[in-house]
């Protein structure tokens, strides 16, 4: 089932990264993107092109969230049976000690899931390159497949749905439980927690001149027009038109007459392997902590 899944991904992303590689090379993207990186000017035009032509594989993404929560699940299922049939203790009774079974038990389970999260973070990474090379990997959807935080989720998952299992021996507790715990604080640290990790770096820039660099690059918490400590502004929907209106010459100097300003909060895209490695220690964190808490009930309840 696990493989299927893959597949399944595979036979989505595999010809739209192909695409979206090939006109990434062909349409003077590439060229354009190192041309910036080493002269500071945009090609603007050009990349809003490619990125609004494949704007449409971003709802895509989102549904391949479920994938390391479902490795849990079906690497962790046969396990959380054997101690709801209760057929563990048969196995107890043979020449293999407990730890031993245990062992082999858990290193499967565990090298599968991260076989399975490999083959996908792989896929990922490969599909999203030129995407990656014009938006950095800050942005949630991209964060949460590069890197190391894929691995970290699917150990998190596989370590609850096994306490689960032992703590309850149900098959159907486990899953379900399993599966809304997940998704209950992956969404929770992803919307509330990850920003603030690091404090984020707030810009504010007159109308006119160059803003931060690598700006499109980072994660974007807040962008948009203020007044010049970067705080909103009082009536924006009376001063932006009136400006926007003006002849193009001179909007600039409609916006300073009335003291708009540009503010951007912002995580910068150097800071992408601190917050890999934060969130990262997270989910181990809480995974050794589930494997520890299951090896002892196993160990003094289900004896």
């Amino acid at each position: 089932m696990a493989a299927t899944l893959l597949a399944l991904a595979a036979a989505t992303l595999v010809p739209l990264g192909l695409h979206m590689a090939s006109a990434y090379a062909d349409d003077g993207v590439a060229a354009c993107n190192a041309h910036t990186a080493a002269s500071g000017a945009g090609c603007g035009s050009i990349v809003n092109d490619f990125l609004h032509h494949f704007e449409h594989a971003g709802p895509i993404v989102p549904w391949l969230n479920f994938l390391p929560g479902l490795f849990g699940v079906l690497f962790a299922a046969p396990l959380v049976l054997e101690f709801e049939h209760g057929t563990f203790r048969l196995a107890w009774t043979q020449s293999v000690t407990r730890r031993r079974w245990l062992a082999v038990k858990l290193l499967t389970i565990f090298v599968s899931g991260m076989l399975a999260t490999f083959a996908l973070t792989e896929l990922m990474t490969w599909w999203r390159e030129p995407l990656d090379q014009l938006q950095g990997r800050m942005e949630p959807n991209v964060f949460d497949f590069e890197g190391i935080v894929p691995y970290a989720y699917t150990f998190f998952a596989l370590s609850l749905v096994i306490a689960l299992g032992v703590f309850t021996r149900r098959m159907i507790v486990s899953v379900t439980g399993g599966l809304l715990v997940f998704f209950t604080l992956r969404i929770g640290i992803q919307s509330f927690v990850r920003e603030h990790y690091v404090s984020a770096v707030k810009v504010v820039w007159s109308p006119g001149t160059a803003g931060p660099r690598n700006l499109d690059r980072s994660w974007s918490l807040v962008s948009g027009p203020s007044d010049a400590h970067g705080h909103p502004l009082p009536s924006p929907n009376q001063i932006l038109p009136t400006c926007m209106t003006a002849p193009k010459q001179q909007i600039e100097h409609c916006l300073r007459a009335h003291h708009v300003f540009n503010v951007a909060v912002y995580q910068p895209a150097s800071r992408f392997w601190l917050f890999q490695g934060i969130e990262a220690g997270i989910f181990a964190g809480l995974a050794v902590s589930l494997l520890l808490a299951s090896a002892w009930w196993l160990k003094h309840r289900l004896a």
